[in-house]
């Protein structure tokens, strides 16, 4: 179990970490868009060697952007743990979690043993923010389920870009019933 002095000092590394983040967020340490803050308003005179250097900066910025609100989001919970006082404990395994582990990453929730486990809660697709409430797993029932022809049937109403020459069918028919275009 954790002593005061080690949860505080745990603490205080996670505030500190957030903080950091905070300032990259912030794009306080930021390259990207010069020392002064502003980028060029006109790229015409620059190299393509400089533009590419400048989006490489961009890039990274946003990579470091998005680990850092990842972070952020992890120590968020970690403090949350601290609150309620099971911070220390894997939410895995149920185990204590080592102070040396601890140290070295404060905000983890889970031991070295667990820290790769996939929880059905960490698993969330971009497709879930959108996928229509009426989408749901094979349960056997025919009636109930909305699969791929409902999405066909649902997006075709809108148009589609198929011409008879797509459909063979739908010439054939057309051809036997009408004799051919040429015939009229």
């Amino acid at each position: 179990m954790l002593t005061e002095v080690q949860l505080h000092t745990l603490k205080n590394k996670l505030l500190e970490q957030k903080e950091e983040n905070d300032k990259v967020l912030r794009g306080e340490n930021s390259e990207a868009a010069g020392p002064d803050g502003e980028g060029d308003l006109s790229s015409v005179d620059n190299h393509p060697a400089d533009e590419a250097t400048e989006m490489a900066e961009r890039e990274t910025d946003a990579a470091l952007n998005k680990q850092a609100e990842a972070q952020n989001e992890q120590i968020d919970r970690a403090l949350a743990a601290i609150k309620n006082g099971t911070y220390g404990i894997c939410e895995v395994s149920g185990e204590e979690i080592s102070y040396e582990r601890l140290e070295l990453v404060p905000e983890t929730l889970r031991c070295a043993e667990h820290a790769d486990t996939v929880l059905e809660d960490d698993v969330k697709t971009a497709e879930e923010d959108v996928l229509d409430p009426r989408v749901s797993p094979d349960d056997g029932n025919e009636d109930e389920r909305y699969d791929k022809e409902d999405t066909w049937e649902a997006v075709s109403g809108h148009g589609t870009s198929q011409t008879p020459s797509d459909v063979p069918e739908e010439e054939n028919a057309y051809s036997e019933s009408n004799d051919g275009p040429d015939k009229a």
